[in-house]
């Protein structure tokens, strides 16, 4: 274990970067600039023994996910999910009370040669630098200067580590941490997935055409490109049983008439958004949960941030740390693939398309259409899936405060994961970018997941 000295020494470094948050700084920055992630958190003392490890390198990779080309959402919660996986994996040899994940998820096979016992072995060390060695290999797009501070952490921890460590410890713990992104990261390369942020899009398909059909809106849509990701459904899953849309399908029939069920679902899209106006309630939540990729952590990132300020201000072990994030990564990942099966399964006309064509050709959502089918939302798939793990891993009634989108406001406050992912799912109403029934039914679809992921893992040892 490392000695207490060794905590002084590593806390009078130059890696805390918070300021305490005051009022007025909220609109400090705008979305255009490099954002630190703890521009507006209050002061933290961190022990890199614990959990305030993975804290801090979330709070990198956050900025990550935001500046780096090409980390759509799905990108965005594939590589949170092997990082932290990568993570949970090397810290197994001095904890024997956990065990691999080797043989549960998907084609994932961990050689013998990877058990090599408790002696001689630090988990800080080898997680570091496995996080370290996926961090460099998944955000390959990522710009210089924030690769420098992934290389300056890394580099800042190790060497507090190998002060307070005997060499052959040191030595033997670092190998182990980079031998374990390298396995993990061979394991990524077979997902379907591979390289994914070098284009969002694939020539070779061709949406359908149809009167009820997704229809790129270059006005609207939030990226001009096409369909995003539409390969993304024959991605592995880590959990088999997460491998289906759980047959969940619209629940009401497309139809253009004024009196059908589905004219009145759009309907209330368009008199919603005639609700949400700068400055109230509605549009400061359509706003916080935008999540789009190029100024923010994306959906999946913003699901990291909850937990990542939970575990701020509450340290546990590393161990449980890597258990808990590894999970959530499991979670978000397998959400999206699902999510997306639904998606280019049914091929359902987004709100700005039918409420132009059939409500008001003027009309325009409040946000930023994105560029792939309606059903099922995917924001609420996947933050359903985070509050099922997290409620169990965590706990509920949870207090959180979110402080993510400071450029938007004031923090967010929740007294739970579910709270919040209610939330995420209103949001998108607001937004004018979702009906109900893509909501109500992605939440479905996410809590499903999240009870594979909690029931078909098991991460402690008999």
């Amino acid at each position: 274990m490392i000695k207490k000295t060794a905590l002084v020494l590593l806390l009078s470094t130059s890696l805390i970067y918070a300021q305490q948050i005051t009022p007025g700084n909220y609109q400090a920055r705008n979305e255009t600039e490099l954002v630190e992630f703890e521009f507006v958190l209050p002061p933290k003392t961190y022990d890199f023994t614990s959990s305030d490890l993975l804290v801090k390198w979330h709070v990198i990779m956050f900025d990550l996910l935001e500046q780096s080309t090409g980390y759509t959402p799905n990108v965005a919660g594939r590589t949170m999910a092997y990082v932290n996986l990568a993570a949970y994996e090397a810290m197994l040899p001095g904890h024997p009370e956990y065990q691999s994940l080797s043989g549960q998820i998907q084609e994932y096979k961990r050689p013998e040669d990877y058990d090599v016992g408790e002696e001689y072995f630090n988990d800080a060390t080898a997680v570091n630098n496995a996080i370290f060695s996926m961090v460099d290999k998944m955000f390959a797009t990522a710009p210089y200067v924030w690769m420098e501070k992934v290389w300056a952490f890394k580099d800042s921890v190790n060497g507090v580590l190998e002060n307070q460590l005997d060499l052959v410890t040191y030595q033997k713990s670092k190998n182990y941490g980079l031998a374990i992104a390298d396995l993990i990261y061979d394991y990524s390369k077979t997902d379907g997935g591979h390289q994914s942020y070098i284009r969002s899009y694939d020539m070779n398909y061709l949406l359908p055409a149809c009167e009820a059909c997704f229809e790129i809106h270059r006005q609207a849509d939030v990226e001009n490109t096409g369909p995003l990701h539409p390969q993304w459904i024959n991605n592995r899953t880590f959990v088999a049983e997460n491998n289906t849309d759980f047959g969940i399908k619209p629940k009401v029939t497309f139809s253009k008439y004024p009196e059908s069920p589905f004219y009145k679902m759009a309907n209330e899209v368009y008199e919603e958004s005639k609700t949400v106006n700068p400055g109230n309630k509605k549009y400061v939540i359509a706003n916080f949960w935008d999540d789009a990729a190029g100024f923010t952590y994306t959906a999946p990132g913003h699901s990291f941030a909850l937990l990542t300020m939970v575990m701020r201000n509450r340290t546990i072990s590393l161990a449980e740390a890597t258990e808990i994030y590894a999970r959530l990564g499991i979670a978000v990942n397998d959400a999206i693939i699902c999510s997306w099966k639904g998606k280019y399964k049914h091929n359902l006309i987004r709100p700005v398309a039918y409420i132009n064509r059939y409500i008001d050709s003027a009309w325009e959502p409040k946000l930023l259409t994105p560029p792939f089918p309606e059903f099922p939302s995917g924001h609420s798939v996947q933050s359903a899936a985070m509050a099922e793990v997290l409620t169990a891993t965590v706990g509920d009634n949870q207090e959180i405060t979110d402080y993510s989108k400071f450029w938007v406001g004031e923090p967010r406050k929740f007294n739970s994961f579910w709270e919040a992912a209610d939330e995420v799912s209103i949001s998108r109403l607001y937004g004018g970018i979702h009906y109900r029934d893509a909501l109500d039914q992605g939440q479905d679809m996410g809590r499903l997941v999240g009870k594979n992921v909690l029931e078909h893992l098991k991460f402690k040892a008999d």
